[in-house]
């Protein structure tokens, strides 16, 4: 089984600052939010379940900023700004404020 050479993590919080919902990608599973994105954004291939997607679906609609990580292997920051599709999710979630690491 290979190892992955990176983790994401998505975090949404509301207003007060506190967590509503997070989530990690998943390689294993999809969802019909996940493929919807994916065709608008022209990515048809990508239905892997994106963190930033699966934390909005857990959110239930209670989002006011997103907080996206990415670790390499060896737990190192990494530059983790949302893919085209993420945006799209993100956008229409109306999720005002997007964080993300930046790397080392």
């Amino acid at each position: 089984m290979a190892t992955k050479k990176y983790q994401i993590k998505a975090t949404i919080f509301d207003k007060r600052g506190k967590i509503v919902s997070q989530a990690k990608n998943d390689y294993s599973k999809t969802h019909p939010k996940q493929k919807i994105f994916a065709c608008k954004a022209g990515e048809n291939h990508r239905i892997f379940l994106h963190a930033e997607i699966l934390a909005i679906i857990r959110s239930k609609g209670k989002g006011e900023s997103i907080y996206i990580e990415r670790y390499d292997a060896n737990g190192k920051p990494m530059l983790a700004a949302p893919c085209k599709i993420c945006q799209l999710a993100i956008k229409e979630a109306g999720i005002k404020e997007i964080r993300y690491t930046t790397g080392g």
